[in-house]
């Protein structure tokens, strides 16, 4: 297993040992004070426990000592091992108070422990700043800056799989650049190795020495990865909202991540997990459920998966209606028997049909039954006379003739390579049959919404809408009495109450 070091480098990561204690260069001249050692003769001794308050502006006569405090614990936090590899990301600037030369002792102390690989990257030299507050885009890190610090880390990190580790310690230099290092190696690390975060503050008086430990968890970042997945789930995109936060899945106070699975479970028709309490996602109605993904694959503008969907409507409306009146067979659900009372005697359903008797929906077949009752066999090429002449539903009728329009779309997509050219006539064509609104919407259609009505739903326009409002109100911790208080109190507001 390869494991690599990623450290920064300010001005408390060298110190001068003297007397047995060490003492902290002094911040304005730490630079010069690095080149004044450097003409020197210097050795690396392990870390005293003794601290000086004594800040060094002169170096003492004869030869000097030197400690890493901060880099030896981080060796002493990896100890039994050592890393296979290190990168030191550094500055070496003009200005009298850059580390510019901390690199070099932290590469030496590496080497002494038995560190052969160690590389050493410059991001900011000569008179460079960080920032360029004059343009927008380089306000906090300059691009140049960016660039660098990304290609060193995917040098350093090329090669790595996942079963070998990452340990960042940002400890020392520039908080921006620090923070975008974290980052640029998490996204290079993508796939790959394990990454582990290190912090080493400043020991205590009870604790003088420094110690490394693992990143404590920021509630930051919780928060900006709900923000993220919010505006997946508005767009949408479930499953991107559940690629977004699940490495916070177990992590302290990130229970909410559990209702961004529930979602991506949705999105996906896999089977909801039994802690799933957001009714709708659970809906009796199959013909529900089938519409909000519809409504969902086009906000995310994936069409083949709304074409798809909408005809998976369809066959979900109708089969909601066909189980109001039957029942399934318990291990082949394409025979059906009848529901007492619910329908018609069964000779109707064999009666012919005159012209359309071709179109009959319902076959008989012969299949043994304890009780004696008949079980049909279904054929959807009679779902419309099914509409018509058995249940009376004018809504499901209307979705049946509009579907009959676009219906082989679905095998378009299924076999053919989504163009963009077949994407758009698929659009026109699902508008002009009236299932998606020029503004490719679906819950909105009056065909849609014929027909989730009868099917009971009372209000199928705000199907979503209602969703994605509980969704926020979980995401943003809210409870149900202060959200309704909340409204309230902005209406009022509004009323000038």
């Amino acid at each position: 297993m390869k494991t690599l070091l990623v450290m920064t480098t300010g001005q408390t990561d060298v110190q001068l040992v003297k007397d047995g204690k060490r003492h902290k260069l002094d911040g304005e001249s730490c630079g010069t004070l690095h080149d004044a050692i450097t003409k020197r003769s210097w050795s690396l001794v392990d870390t005293p426990n003794d601290r000086s308050r004594e800040v060094i502006k002169e170096l003492p006569e004869g030869d000097l000592e030197l400690c890493t405090p901060k880099l030896d614990a981080v060796l002493a936090h990896l100890t039994p091992s050592m890393p296979t590899s290190a990168l030191i990301l550094e500055t070496a600037r003009d200005m009298q108070s850059d580390p510019r030369r901390a690199g070099e002792f932290l590469e030496r102390r590496l080497r002494d422990r038995g560190v052969a690989n160690v590389t050493r990257v410059f991001f900011l030299t000569g008179d460079e700043r960080l920032e360029d507050s004059s343009n927008p885009v380089d306000a906090v890190v300059r691009r140049e800056v960016v660039v660098k610090l990304s290609g060193a880390i995917a040098a350093a990190t090329a090669g790595l799989t996942p079963g070998d580790r990452v340990f960042v310690a940002t400890t020392g230099g520039l908080a921006a650049a620090n923070e975008l290092i974290n980052e640029l190696v998490r996204l290079h690390c993508v796939g790959g190795p394990q990454i582990t975060a290190l912090e080493v503050p400043e020991g205590g008086p009870g604790d003088r020495v420094e110690r490394a430990s693992e990143e404590k968890f920021h509630p930051a970042a919780g928060y900006r990865a709900r923000w993220h997945a919010l505006s997946l789930v508005e767009n949408g995109n479930f499953l991107g909202a559940w690629g977004a936060v699940n490495h916070l899945e177990g992590a302290p106070d990130q229970e909410w991540t559990q209702v961004i699975r529930w979602l991506t479970h949705f999105a996906s028709s896999l089977p909801l997990p039994d802690d799933c309490d957001i009714a709708v996602l659970k809906h009796p109605r199959m013909a529900v459920r089938a519409a909000l993904r519809v409504e969902l694959a086009l906000r995310a503008e994936d069409i083949p998966r709304a074409v798809h969907g909408t005809v998976a409507f369809y066959e979900a409306a109708l089969w909601d209606c066909l189980l109001d009146h039957f029942e399934p067979h318990s291990k082949d659900t394409r025979w059906l028997r009848l529901k007492d009372g619910k329908i018609p005697p069964a000779d109707k359903l064999l009666r012919d049909g005159g012209d359309d008797d071709k179109n009959r929906p319902f076959e008989a077949k012969d299949k043994p039954s304890p009780d004696g009752q008949r079980w049909y066999w279904f054929h959807e090429s009679g779902a419309g006379r099914f509409a018509r002449d058995y249940v009376n539903s004018k809504a499901l009728k209307n979705l049946v003739d509009a579907v009959e329009k676009v219906k082989e779309l679905r095998n378009d997509v299924a076999h053919n390579e989504p163009t963009p050219a077949l994407m758009c006539d698929a659009r026109r064509r699902m508008q002009r049959a009236k299932l998606w609104s020029q503004h490719d919407q679906f819950l909105c259609q009056p065909l849609v919404v014929a027909m989730l009505k009868e099917l009971g739903e009372p209000e199928p326009e705000t199907l979503l809408q209602k969703l994605l409002a509980e969704v926020r109100r979980r995401l943003r911790g809210q409870s149900s009495a202060l959200t309704e208080s909340h409204t309230g109190l902005q209406a009022g507001e509004r009323n000038g109450q």
